[in-house]
This record gives structure tokens, sequence and C-alpha cells, in this order.
């Protein structure tokens, strides 16, 4: 009884931001044919790929989880910020009010 609670609530945990991180928004777009779910605030962003592909290029997947977070908050991705891997991408934002 408890093993299904315990997947379930791993499973629930996934594509949210680390409460210390303070991304409090959060939105999901599409870019070079990947999926995103994009947790963020007004300086940083995190980019997480939610399709399945098989063995994706890292430099595909960073553009793609750039122009999908300029795209979900409508903020310019600083340049050289982009890191990560091909599930995960941090960045830096600036956003103007």
């Amino acid at each position: 009884m408890t093993r299904p609670l315990l997947v379930l609530l791993l499973l629930a945990a996934c594509n949210t931001p680390h409460p210390l991180d303070g991304l409090n928004r959060t939105g999901t777009a599409s870019a070079g044919g990947h999926d995103f779910r994009v947790n963020w605030n007004l300086e940083t962003a995190q980019a997480t790929r939610t399709n399945p592909a098989w063995r994706p290029g890292l430099a595909q997947v960073v553009l793609a989880a750039v122009a999908a977070t300029e795209e979900v908050t409508g903020c310019t991705v600083r340049p050289g910020t982009a890191i990560g891997d091909i599930a995960l991408v941090k960045m830096s934002l600036e956003c103007r009010p």
C-alpha cells in the first residue's frame, strides 16, 4: 500500500521546481520538436524537456529550450547563460516590466 503512494508522490514531483529555487511561475511550450515545462521568476528559468526522444542532440535541445522559455515567459534569455543537459536547461532571464 505504501509503495504505490510513494510512486504516485514521486511522479507528482516531476516537472516541479524545488521550493527554494523561488521559481513561482510555470507554463508549457514547444520548440524545435521538443515539449518543455518552464518554471521561472523574473531572473531565472528552468526548462524541463517532457517528450520522449531517442538520443536528442544537446545543442538542439538547448536551442529549443531557449526558444520555448522565451515564448512562455515573454522574456529574453541572456546570451551564454543556458546550461544543462538533454533533460533540464537552466538559464538567466532579462525581463522588462
